[in-house]
Protein backbone atom coordinates (compact mmCIF):
# COMPACT_ATOMS: atom_id res chain seq x y z
CA UNK A 1 0.00 0.00 0.00
CA UNK A 2 0.84 3.62 -0.47
CA UNK A 3 2.29 5.71 2.60
CA UNK A 4 1.25 9.34 1.63
CA UNK A 5 3.54 10.85 4.28
CA UNK A 6 6.97 9.40 2.14
CA UNK A 7 7.74 9.70 -1.58
CA UNK A 8 8.02 5.71 -2.90
CA UNK A 9 12.38 6.86 -3.52
CA UNK A 10 14.92 7.27 -1.14
CA UNK A 11 18.51 8.92 -1.27
CA UNK A 12 20.63 5.98 -0.40
CA UNK A 13 23.45 8.52 0.18
CA UNK A 14 21.26 9.99 3.26
CA UNK A 15 20.04 7.44 5.41
CA UNK A 16 17.71 9.33 6.93
CA UNK A 17 15.63 9.29 4.46
CA UNK A 18 14.17 5.97 4.97
CA UNK A 19 10.75 5.38 5.78
CA UNK A 20 10.63 3.26 7.66
CA UNK A 21 11.36 3.70 11.61
CA UNK A 22 12.83 2.01 15.04
CA UNK A 23 9.01 0.78 15.84
CA UNK A 24 9.72 -1.33 12.17
CA UNK A 25 13.07 -2.52 13.45
CA UNK A 26 11.17 -3.64 16.99
CA UNK A 27 8.40 -5.12 15.04
CA UNK A 28 10.22 -7.34 12.98
CA UNK A 29 11.92 -8.20 16.42
CA UNK A 30 9.07 -9.55 18.14
CA UNK A 31 7.92 -11.22 14.95
CA UNK A 32 11.04 -13.41 15.45
CA UNK A 33 11.10 -13.80 18.31
CA UNK A 34 7.28 -15.28 18.21
CA UNK A 35 7.92 -17.38 15.34
CA UNK A 36 11.13 -19.01 17.08
CA UNK A 37 8.90 -20.06 20.06
CA UNK A 38 5.94 -21.25 17.56
CA UNK A 39 8.99 -23.78 15.97
CA UNK A 40 10.50 -24.77 18.74
CA UNK A 41 6.97 -25.37 20.42
CA UNK A 42 5.46 -27.04 17.92
CA UNK A 43 8.53 -29.74 17.57
CA UNK A 44 8.27 -30.24 21.46
CA UNK A 45 4.25 -31.06 21.08
CA UNK A 46 5.02 -33.07 18.03
CA UNK A 47 7.48 -35.11 19.69
CA UNK A 48 9.48 -35.23 16.24
CA UNK A 49 13.01 -37.09 16.72
CA UNK A 50 15.86 -35.13 15.34
CA UNK A 51 19.16 -34.69 15.09
CA UNK A 52 20.14 -31.54 17.44
CA UNK A 53 22.26 -29.71 15.02
CA UNK A 54 19.85 -30.17 12.47
CA UNK A 55 17.43 -28.74 14.49
CA UNK A 56 19.52 -25.49 15.12
CA UNK A 57 20.37 -24.80 11.13
CA UNK A 58 16.88 -25.45 10.54
CA UNK A 59 15.21 -23.17 12.72
CA UNK A 60 17.82 -20.54 11.65
CA UNK A 61 17.02 -21.01 8.04
CA UNK A 62 13.28 -20.46 9.05
CA UNK A 63 14.18 -17.43 10.94
CA UNK A 64 16.46 -15.80 8.24
CA UNK A 65 13.65 -16.38 5.29
CA UNK A 66 11.34 -14.85 8.07
CA UNK A 67 13.31 -11.98 8.43
CA UNK A 68 14.17 -10.95 4.88
CA UNK A 69 10.57 -11.76 3.91
CA UNK A 70 9.19 -9.14 6.61
CA UNK A 71 12.18 -6.55 5.74
CA UNK A 72 10.40 -6.77 2.01
CA UNK A 73 6.88 -6.85 3.10
CA UNK A 74 7.79 -3.49 5.33
CA UNK A 75 10.51 -1.61 2.57
CA UNK A 76 8.06 -2.46 -0.22
CA UNK A 77 4.25 -3.38 0.75
CA UNK A 78 4.27 -0.73 3.56
CA UNK A 79 6.49 1.92 2.13
CA UNK A 80 6.12 1.52 -1.65
CA UNK A 81 9.59 1.68 -1.84
CA UNK A 82 11.84 -0.30 -4.46
CA UNK A 83 13.72 -3.70 -2.90
CA UNK A 84 16.88 -2.81 -4.68
CA UNK A 85 16.51 0.84 -4.02
CA UNK A 86 15.81 0.43 -0.80
CA UNK A 87 19.52 -1.29 -0.03
CA UNK A 88 21.44 -0.17 -2.86
CA UNK A 89 21.37 -2.80 -4.86
CA UNK A 90 23.35 -2.28 -7.90
CA UNK A 91 24.06 -5.60 -10.72
CA UNK A 92 26.05 -3.34 -12.87
CA UNK A 93 27.93 -2.59 -10.02
CA UNK A 94 29.08 -5.69 -8.63
CA UNK A 95 32.49 -5.62 -9.80
CA UNK A 96 33.10 -2.49 -7.35
CA UNK A 97 30.99 -4.14 -4.75
CA UNK A 98 33.46 -7.13 -4.83
CA UNK A 99 36.26 -5.06 -4.81
CA UNK A 100 34.71 -2.98 -1.88
CA UNK A 101 34.08 -5.91 -0.16
CA UNK A 102 38.19 -7.31 -0.33
CA UNK A 103 39.14 -4.22 1.25
CA UNK A 104 36.36 -4.41 4.08
CA UNK A 105 37.37 -7.60 4.51
CA UNK A 106 41.07 -7.13 5.03
CA UNK A 107 40.37 -4.10 7.43
CA UNK A 108 38.26 -6.55 9.20
CA UNK A 109 40.89 -9.15 9.69
CA UNK A 110 43.50 -6.39 10.75
CA UNK A 111 41.02 -5.12 13.75
CA UNK A 112 40.25 -8.40 15.03
CA UNK A 113 43.83 -9.94 14.65
CA UNK A 114 45.02 -6.77 16.43
CA UNK A 115 41.83 -7.16 19.21
CA UNK A 116 43.50 -10.79 19.65
CA UNK A 117 46.93 -9.37 20.38
CA UNK A 118 45.81 -7.21 22.82
CA UNK A 119 43.48 -9.32 24.75
CA UNK A 120 45.99 -11.94 24.49
CA UNK A 121 48.84 -9.63 26.13
CA UNK A 122 46.46 -8.92 28.49
CA UNK A 123 45.39 -12.22 29.83
CA UNK A 124 48.45 -13.50 28.59
CA UNK A 125 45.83 -15.81 27.64
CA UNK A 126 44.87 -17.25 23.61
CA UNK A 127 41.62 -15.53 22.73
CA UNK A 128 38.99 -18.22 22.79
CA UNK A 129 35.67 -18.99 21.12
CA UNK A 130 33.12 -21.20 21.43
CA UNK A 131 33.78 -23.24 18.69
CA UNK A 132 37.43 -24.55 20.47
CA UNK A 133 35.67 -27.48 22.05
CA UNK A 134 33.20 -28.07 19.77
CA UNK A 135 32.46 -31.16 18.57
CA UNK A 136 33.44 -30.78 14.29
CA UNK A 137 30.37 -32.27 13.08
CA UNK A 138 28.35 -29.44 14.99
CA UNK A 139 30.53 -27.03 13.55
CA UNK A 140 30.00 -28.16 10.51
CA UNK A 141 26.50 -27.39 10.44
CA UNK A 142 26.74 -23.93 11.98
CA UNK A 143 29.59 -22.88 9.30
CA UNK A 144 27.19 -23.60 6.62
CA UNK A 145 24.79 -21.08 8.39
CA UNK A 146 28.11 -18.19 9.11
CA UNK A 147 28.92 -18.82 5.53
CA UNK A 148 25.71 -19.04 3.45
CA UNK A 149 23.03 -17.71 5.42
CA UNK A 150 24.45 -14.88 8.19
CA UNK A 151 26.32 -12.54 6.12
CA UNK A 152 23.10 -11.96 3.58
CA UNK A 153 20.37 -12.29 6.36
CA UNK A 154 22.36 -9.99 9.05
CA UNK A 155 23.49 -7.18 6.61
CA UNK A 156 19.78 -6.72 5.07
CA UNK A 157 18.65 -6.60 8.96
CA UNK A 158 21.53 -4.63 10.94
CA UNK A 159 22.95 -2.58 8.31
CA UNK A 160 20.69 -2.04 5.40
CA UNK A 161 17.52 -2.06 7.70
CA UNK A 162 18.01 -1.21 11.29
CA UNK A 163 21.16 1.09 10.85
CA UNK A 164 19.39 4.17 8.47
CA UNK A 165 16.09 3.32 11.08
CA UNK A 166 18.33 4.36 14.54
CA UNK A 167 20.51 6.99 12.45
CA UNK A 168 16.97 8.55 11.87
CA UNK A 169 17.05 8.89 15.54
CA UNK A 170 20.37 9.26 16.74
CA UNK A 171 22.37 11.08 13.59
CA UNK A 172 25.23 9.37 11.73
CA UNK A 173 27.63 8.02 14.10
CA UNK A 174 24.96 7.01 17.08
CA UNK A 175 23.05 5.47 14.50
CA UNK A 176 26.63 3.19 12.98
CA UNK A 177 27.83 2.85 17.25
CA UNK A 178 24.87 1.63 18.51
CA UNK A 179 23.76 -0.92 15.57
CA UNK A 180 27.26 -2.46 15.78
CA UNK A 181 26.62 -2.60 19.76
CA UNK A 182 23.24 -4.39 18.97
CA UNK A 183 25.00 -6.30 16.35
CA UNK A 184 27.76 -7.81 18.96
CA UNK A 185 25.16 -8.29 22.04
CA UNK A 186 23.13 -10.20 19.55
CA UNK A 187 25.84 -12.68 18.92
CA UNK A 188 24.87 -14.45 22.47
CA UNK A 189 27.80 -17.32 21.78
CA UNK A 190 30.15 -14.65 22.12
CA UNK A 191 29.12 -12.98 25.40
CA UNK A 192 31.37 -14.99 27.80
CA UNK A 193 34.12 -14.74 25.21
CA UNK A 194 35.59 -10.83 25.78
CA UNK A 195 38.30 -10.72 22.52
CA UNK A 196 35.50 -12.52 19.82
CA UNK A 197 32.76 -10.58 21.52
CA UNK A 198 35.21 -7.12 21.14
CA UNK A 199 36.23 -8.95 17.42
CA UNK A 200 32.43 -9.05 16.24
CA UNK A 201 31.29 -5.99 17.41
CA UNK A 202 34.33 -4.41 15.88
CA UNK A 203 32.68 -5.90 12.64
CA UNK A 204 29.55 -4.25 13.00
CA UNK A 205 31.06 -1.22 13.19
CA UNK A 206 33.60 -1.47 9.97
CA UNK A 207 30.25 -3.26 8.43
CA UNK A 208 28.02 0.10 9.57
CA UNK A 209 30.88 2.71 8.20
CA UNK A 210 31.30 0.86 4.61
CA UNK A 211 26.98 0.38 4.19
CA UNK A 212 27.21 4.31 5.34
CA UNK A 213 29.57 5.41 2.96
CA UNK A 214 28.80 3.12 -0.11
CA UNK A 215 24.93 3.54 0.35
CA UNK A 216 24.39 -0.23 -0.48
CA UNK A 217 24.22 -3.59 1.42
CA UNK A 218 26.47 -5.19 -1.08
CA UNK A 219 29.90 -4.59 -0.15
CA UNK A 220 29.50 -5.60 3.43
CA UNK A 221 27.35 -9.10 2.59
CA UNK A 222 30.89 -9.83 0.61
CA UNK A 223 32.88 -8.75 3.53
CA UNK A 224 30.70 -10.61 5.61
CA UNK A 225 31.16 -13.79 3.00
CA UNK A 226 34.90 -13.40 3.24
CA UNK A 227 35.46 -13.22 6.71
CA UNK A 228 33.44 -16.02 7.80
CA UNK A 229 34.43 -17.95 4.80
CA UNK A 230 38.03 -17.11 5.71
CA UNK A 231 37.39 -18.06 9.95
CA UNK A 232 36.19 -21.22 9.10
CA UNK A 233 39.19 -22.16 7.04
CA UNK A 234 41.13 -20.99 9.50
CA UNK A 235 39.57 -23.08 12.37
CA UNK A 236 39.22 -25.95 10.50
CA UNK A 237 42.84 -25.95 9.92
Amino acid sequence: MDNPGYSNHIDVKHPSSVPWSVSDVIFVYFCIFILSIIFTGSLLYANIDIDKNFYIVALQILLSVSILTLIYLIVVQKYNIPFKEAFGISFNRMPRFIHQGIIVTAIMIVSTTVIGIVFSEITNNEPQTPYTDMSLDKFKWLSLLAVFFAPVVEEFFFRGFMQPAIIKRLGVIGGIVVTALIFGISHTQYLNYGAALFSVTAIGLILGIARYKTGSVMPGIFAHFFNNFLAVLFIFN
